[in-house]
């Protein structure tokens, strides 16, 4: 094949391969993105909970920090945890409206996986629920974790177990967030 026919064949194959980019495959991607879950007040009930945190027990002893951060389109908040002695951990929180309830999953540097699939609000308190079995061979174990916005923006977390059903609960854990301005 001569240069010149050469160079155009080469050039012709770009215009194709531009066209097609530019083409029906690219319309979807065109204008902006959809974002259902940013306005829907369902979805921003647990707003109060995004921020960036310095995490205490109530005496004001330092356990922790937190980043929680609104993700895919307002649609979910992610929280990057840290401990003081260095463990992390993420949690994935979304309103899930075949349920019309909140639901976490927690995955931690421990390899724990906690799926707390149900949820109540309680006033302005919203309550996960996770299902487990208890260590080392165990019964049916009950997780609650409670947050509750309290005065000067800070949010109470209370980690709960119950080893009857439900019909006693014992503290694991209760940690309040200070926002980091």
């Amino acid at each position: 094949m001569p240069t010149s026919r050469l160079a155009a064949f080469a050039a012709l194959s770009f215009v194709i391969f531009a066209a097609r980019l530019a083409g029906p495959q690219s319309a979807p991607f065109a204008g902006v993105a959809p974002a259902p879950c940013r306005d829907d007040a369902n979805y921003r009930r647990f707003d109060f909970w995004v921020g960036n945190w310095r995490v205490t027990t109530p005496g004001g002893q330092q356990v922790g920090t937190s980043h929680v951060d609104v993700v895919s389109g307002g649609c979910a908040l992610l929280e990057n945890w840290r401990d003081t002695r260095g463990s992390e951990g993420k949690s994935l929180n979304t309103y899930d409206p075949s349920t019309r309830a909140w639901r976490q999953f927690w995955v931690g540097q421990g390899g724990v996986v906690t799926d707390y699939s149900t949820s109540e609000w309680n006033g302005t308190s919203l309550a996960f629920t996770a299902h487990s079995r208890a260590p080392n061979g165990g019964g049916d174990l009950l997780q609650r974790l409670t947050f509750t916005p309290l005065a000067e923006g800070v949010v109470r977390q209370h980690g709960e177990t119950s080893a009857d059903g439900g019909k006693t609960w014992t503290t694991s854990y209760d940690f309040q967030y200070h926002p980091v301005r």
